[in-house]
């Protein structure tokens, strides 16, 4: 049975209508009635309506405006339009606009109403048939070159704020290898599964298209930068070098793809599918089973990507990281109170990298849970040493990243690497940044009990820049509040009214809640003038020094403890 929604305002047509349904016993419909659109609307939601007939005149809308609203609501479902004796003209550009029939409610008999509802339903159907042959391939299901073409084209005019559209050229490695040896059955079967494989690896919003032989295409919408399109093509890279069991054979398929940019490598759908296969091309020439983009400089960026990232996954088992140590000084006395422990990278080629290079790559990567591990069981393992030599490094901090602060064991790892290097736990302190405790409140506030009950001391970093909620902040197990460098920069640049207002907020915020507050980033005399008089506990920056090596911070506290004596 086919289910009919009659939207219709007027009993006496309403009641027309049943009849004439009703009067065949072998008529296929079932009638549902709505006397207003936006009750007829509510009931298309449901999903289980074959065909709509419509009355354009209804209390809460009227003329053309009716139909738009039911077909741009439930386009695939067949509408018929009712009309009186002087609407042909209207109901002939509903038609237009995608109506499968009308009717004149004075001219309206059973016959012509049943023949009307059935050729409207076969004729939607047809039609639907149609567009899908017009703009799918049959082998795959996937998007044909015509509506790639079109969602292309949608994705470039509907660019409001111009963000990056990766245009992704596919074509698969020796695929013509597979189809001679093994018979296009086989072939076809690998593509199909390809299709499915690409299309579960890609985000909602995202396209996969076939547009011939073994020639894929991708449309990748609402890229922010090259970074995440690499990650991406990695992760479809390595989704289709799976292995693929086909009749018993196991099949390793790899693919040349070639990336071209939208705006920048062209601002045009041809020519950015026209640049596309130009890198792809370059792909195949370059060994096969690699991606290209389509500019060398994008290309010259990538391989330095790899590089970094092939050498940073190297670098733990060649021991290239050591921890450089910047002074935290006590703001009343000037003494050395503590430090903060930095990680570098010393490659025995490129020299010093900068942290701003790698650690956002170990953080994508994973790396970061192994690093970050080394950080502080080296940076424990140095205070123990600098105890033992009669030093007093005070409280040595290390930073924890995001993805080492969600990761399971944390608080077992800090625990395992106080025990293996002996440090009184009252000698560490934990970093960690306020959006990392904003992400999930809860969880980070457990996280944050779980160290605090090994007796570290726990600051968080960069505070006022993120998103923090005042009424978590003191919940939160917290010993220390530190001053964004962008705060302390502030001090001594407007007028006096404005001078260093922020950073003077968050040392009353914290002294409120009998926190410490340190501020990073200290530069100038005017800062730690400014500082002191509104009651800072510590302060770091280039003015007392830059972090230094682990030899040089133990001379550093050498001397402070030879001053000490001889005051």
């Amino acid at each position: 049975m086919h289910s009919v929604l009659l939207i219709e305002d007027n009993p006496g047509d309403e009641r027309l209508i049943r009849e004439m349904i009703g009067e065949d016993p072998h008529a296929p419909f079932t009638l549902h009635c709505a006397d207003r659109l936006a009750k007829g609307l509510e009931h298309l939601s449901g999903g289980e309506t074959a065909l709509v007939i419509l009355d354009l005149a209804l209390p809460d809308s009227a003329g053309l405006d009716t139909f738009a609203k039911v077909y741009a609501h439930s386009p695939a479902v067949p509408i018929i339009v009712l009309t009186g004796n002087d609407d042909d003209s209207l109901a002939l550009s509903a038609v237009k606009g995608g109506a499968q029939d009308y009717l004149v409610k004075s001219r309206l008999d059973r016959e012509l109403l049943l023949r009307s509802m059935h050729y409207s339903i076969e004729r939607k159907r047809y039609q639907v048939q149609l567009e899908r042959q017009a703009n799918y391939d049959a082998l795959t299901g996937l998007p044909n070159r015509n509506l790639l073409h079109d969602r292309l084209r949608q994705a470039v005019h509907s660019q409001r704020n111009p963000r990056n559209i990766a245009v992704v050229f596919m074509d698969l490695d020796h695929f013509k290898f597979v189809n001679d040896s093994l018979g296009h059955s086989v072939g076809d079967r690998l593509l199909k599964a390809m299709g499915e494989r690409l299309r579960s690896v890609l985000r909602e919003g995202d396209t996969v298209g076939r547009v011939g032989g073994d020639e894929f295409v991708l449309i990748l919408n609402d890229q922010s930068n090259e970074e995440v399109i690499f990650r991406a093509m990695q992760r479809i890279s390595a989704k289709v070098a799976e292995p693929l069991s086909i009749d018993g054979k196991e099949l390793y398929v790899t693919a040349s793809a070639g990336i071209s940019l939208y705006p920048q490598d062209g601002r045009d759908v041809e020519t950015l599918l026209k640049n596309a296969d130009v890198a792809m091309y370059r792909a195949k020439e370059h060994g096969r089973s690699n991606f290209q983009f389509y500019t060398s400089e994008m290309n010259e960026r990538v391989n330095d990507r790899l590089a970094l990232e092939h050498a940073l996954r190297r670098a733990l088992e060649r021991q290239e990281f050591t921890l450089h140590y910047q002074q935290k000084v006590d703001l009343r006395s000037g003494g050395i109170i503590g430090a903060e422990a930095l990680v570098r990278w010393l490659h025995p080629e490129w020299g010093l990298v900068r942290p701003a290079r790698f650690i956002p790559i170990a953080e994508e990567t994973g790396l970061i849970v192994r690093l970050g591990e080394w950080v502080i069981h080296q940076a424990c393992r140095q205070t123990r040493s600098w105890l033992q030599a009669g030093l007093e490094p005070g409280v040595v901090s290390v930073n924890l990243s995001a993805r080492q602060f969600r990761a399971e064991g944390l608080v077992r790892a800090v625990s395992r690497i106080l025990q293996e290097t002996g440090l009184d736990p009252a000698s560490l302190e934990m970093e960690l940044t306020e959006s990392m405790v904003m992400h999930n409140v809860e969880t980070a506030i457990a996280t944050l009990q779980g160290l605090k009950s090994l007796g570290v001391a726990l600051s968080v970093d960069d505070f006022g820049t993120g998103y923090s909620s005042l009424s978590y902040l003191k919940d939160l197990p917290i010993d220390v509040l530190k001053i964004d460098r962008s705060f302390v920069r502030d001090i001594g640049t407007g007028s006096e009214a404005e001078d260093g207002i922020l950073a003077a907020a968050i040392i009353s915020l914290g002294h409120a809640l009998h926190l410490k507050v340190i501020a990073e980033g200290v530069e100038t005399d005017a800062q730690v003038h400014f500082l002191k008089r509104h009651g800072c506990d510590q302060v770091q920056g280039f003015l007392y020094g830059e972090p230094v090596p682990a030899e040089q911070f133990g001379e550093l506290l050498g001397r402070a403890r030879r001053k000490g004596k001889r005051a």
